[in-house]
């Protein structure tokens, strides 16, 4: 299980008032505010929360929804009315965080200034989630910082975080879905959610906003197969008109990992027909042939927000 935020008990929250004298309450403070934590790699994250230079340095706002940007590419064909639409993607989008913080001096308010710019200027974007949509994530790269008031005891600075994908993923994947997929937002169905199958005719399920395809947009989609074949195994999504087959036969962990295809850990791709799988939005149907085992997906989802 991916542990994304602070498992602190004394997280500062809204005041509240638990009787006539002020202060009772000493995890409270006059906002909510929003727990983020940054990732390199989407699996070891740290929170603001356990970086002891940034004690008292809290997020007071943040995108609720994040706005899809999407971007066509169109091309004038002969004396056709209009234009053809060539390609359709997502682009970068600016995602803006307000941080504060209230100290007591001057040179507390440098330090914890420098201390956040140390945490999110980078060469190099990463991973960050936001604790008010925590099945989410953004790849991210701060590139702007203004300190839009300062005082000698406190600030508040706005950070604006361009995201490089211009889609939100999921923290976890189909294989950790309860912990990490399910959540508010995120296209459930109220059927059974399952990727992992045994017999030779299931259905697939893509919640996310966008077609998942690992050829042509990059997509992570691992498909586990264990068990064997007599020959002519076959995977084939109707839904999508994707499928690979395998023309000779095996007994073991065949596994297509994006469109590399693997036999027990070893390159596969020259015995299959150099076919790939894509998954469509919602119910994707499978047809299997030649095949006894248990076919498992993995694969995380995709948001516009």
């Amino acid at each position: 299980m991916i542990q994304v935020f602070s498992t602190r008990k004394d997280k500062k929250h809204l005041y509240q008032f638990t009787d006539l004298s002020e202060g009772t309450d000493v995890n409270g403070i006059g906002f909510d505010p929003i727990e983020i934590a940054i990732s390199n790699d989407g699996v070891n994250w740290h929170s603001i929360y356990d970086l002891p230079d940034l004690e008292g340095v809290y997020v007071v706002d943040s995108p609720y929804v994040a706005e899809a940007k999407p971007t066509d590419e169109y091309k004038k064909i002969g004396i056709n009315d209009g234009e053809s639409l060539l390609t359709s993607s997502y682009a970068q989008r600016e995602l803006k965080v307000t941080f504060a913080f209230e100290g007591i001096n001057q040179n507390d308010v440098k330090l914890a200034f420098d201390a956040l710019q140390r945490w999110i200027v980078s060469r190099s974007p990463y991973w960050i989630c936001f604790a008010n949509w925590p099945q989410r994530m953004y790849y991210v790269k701060a590139t702007t910082i203004e300190q839009t008031h300062l005082t000698d005891r406190g600030y508040l600075a706005t950070v604006t975080f361009t995201d490089q994908i211009g889609l939100s993923r999921s923290v976890g994947t189909t294989g950790d879905w309860n912990n990490h997929v399910a959540g508010f937002g995120n296209n459930e169905s109220t059927a059974t959610t399952n990727y992992s199958f045994t017999n030779n005719s299931f259905v697939v399920r893509n919640p996310s906003d966008v077609l998942i395809d690992p050829e042509r947009r990059g997509h992570p989609l691992r498909i586990i197969v264990d068990g064997s074949s007599s020959g002519k195994f076959k995977l084939n999504n109707t839904t999508s008109g994707t499928s690979i087959s395998r023309e000779k036969a095996f007994s073991g962990q065949w596994v297509l990992d994006g469109v590399n295809p693997t036999l027990d850990g070893k390159p596969d791709l020259a015995n299959t027909d150099y076919g790939t799988i894509a998954l469509q939005m919602g119910g994707n149907h499978f047809q299997v042939e030649n095949f006894s085992g248990r076919i498992t997906f993995d694969f995380p989802m995709w948001w516009l927000s």
